[in-house]
């Protein structure tokens, strides 16, 4: 179901299906602020479920894969809740690809422009393994990005995954040529594999802030600058995280910086965006697979 502004069903209190699915939500009921009886309303849901299995989601989602060589299609090998899912494929042999869908938010969803809360539940089926001799993988699985004030480069605001064998989240800053800018604040958790994981997240332009939390669990958090000393490479912006004075554009995949050894499969379900954080999904019945 897709829905705007409506409260998504996922939303209620619903019998388990899988362990995994299970472990997630008892461990988001006492750690999500969204969890609680006064759960916020929605301003975008997607669980894929009136997608067309086997073709790209249609709109408002945008094909954004750059012909990169990634693939990105509906699918019912993995779903946390009812049947379908959003499934990223992206082969080795390339040092880029680029597995993303985008919301350009002006048209579906333009209370997000100015800061959004936001909830994807995530199934990764293995860590990209670096070649021999090469560093861990670098890669994103969403970003939120927008145009400078000064219409001079993009900002973006990334949830990124380096080091830890291709598993390790951090909150990610870059900036487009001519400026240059790249910054980055590690977190000490790791992305699971092989189960669900529920992944939020919260960007905010009048602030310059980013956050995110895994599974309810704290990520990262940073407000104008990193916390972590010298976090940048490119430094035009003075080791400022700068929000755009309106984020245009919503992405979310699987962006890969450099080949690997194997190829990755990513599956994503019961994406939520809202004005508040949103909590994780409860599974449906027998879902959760």
């Amino acid at each position: 179901m897709r829905g705007l502004r409506g409260l998504p069903p996922f939303f209620g209190l619903q019998k388990m299906g899988a362990a995994p699915a299970a472990a997630t939500f008892l461990l988001c009921l006492f750690s999500c602020p969204a969890a609680a009886a006064d759960r916020p309303s929605a301003l975008f849901t997607e669980d894929f479920e009136s997608q067309i299995r086997n073709q790209h989601p249609v709109a408002p989602w945008s094909e954004a894969t750059f012909k990169s060589g990634a693939v990105i299609q509906v699918d019912a090998t993995h779903a946390f809740s009812g049947q379908q899912s959003l499934h990223v494929f992206t082969p080795r042999g390339a040092r880029y690809r680029r597995g993303y869908v985008a919301l350009h938010l002006k048209g579906p969803v333009p209370d997000a422009m100015s800061g959004m809360y936001g909830r994807a539940m995530v199934f990764l089926d293995a860590a990209p393994l670096a070649l021999a001799g090469a560093p861990p993988v670098h890669w994103t699985l969403l970003q939120g990005e927008g145009r400078s004030a000064d219409d001079r480069y993009n900002s973006i605001y990334r949830l990124g995954v380096e080091g830890a064998d291709g598993l390790g989240l951090m909150a990610n800053f870059e900036t487009t040529p001519p400026v240059t800018t790249d910054c980055k604040q590690p977190s000490s958790l790791k992305l699971p594999v092989q189960r669900w994981t529920c992944v939020e997240w919260h960007m905010e332009v009048a602030s310059n802030e980013m956050q995110f939390w895994l599974d309810g669990r704290k990520v990262v958090h940073v407000t104008g600058r990193s916390k972590t000393g010298p976090a940048c490479r490119g430094n035009d912006l003075q080791g400022e995280w700068r929000a755009p004075p309106k984020f245009d554009s919503f992405y979310i995949g699987f962006e890969r910086y450099a080949d690997s050894a194997n190829d990755q499969d990513l599956w994503i379900d019961d994406v939520a965006m809202s004005k508040r954080r949103v909590g994780c999904a409860v599974p449906k019945q027998g879902a959760g697979r």
